[in-house]
């Protein structure tokens, strides 16, 4: 199973809190992928991964690397269509909705299947 999604509810976000959620295991070998805004200079000097940035003043897509953000834009599209698909969002409940859209995004769209798959993985029979 691909299990590689992180989406994390930040209300105001700063160089500290980048490097916090940085500094844990999960993204050693990540490439990050972001635009050039000042606070994400700093996770240049990060060696456990790489950052790479493009500047959309300039393009959408770096012309040379082919960076983009276009992923993440897509993704937050597709959490706001699916919210607003079910009447809203209450803002106490966001976090439980993120969980739900990646447990989706990582484990498909068969649910079912899926949590059955999950069970018996962390819970096998004796």
């Amino acid at each position: 199973m691909n299990n590689n999604t992180n989406i994390d509810d930040i209300d105001k976000i700063n160089l500290r809190k980048l490097n916090t959620l940085t500094s844990t295991t999960d993204f050693i070998g990540t490439t990050i992928h972001s635009d050039e805004w000042k606070a994400y200079n700093g996770l240049r000097n990060n060696p456990n991964y790489i950052h790479v940035t493009v500047n959309h003043s300039a393009s959408f897509v770096d012309p040379v690397t082919g960076v983009h953000t276009q992923n993440i834009e897509n993704t937050w599209m597709r959490i706001k269509r699916k919210q607003k698909k079910q009447n809203g969002l209450a803002r106490s409940l966001l976090p439980t909705y993120l969980e739900e859209f990646v447990w989706r995004q990582d484990f498909g769209d068969k649910p079912l299947k899926n949590l059955i798959l999950q069970i018996s993985e962390n819970y096998p029979v004796q």
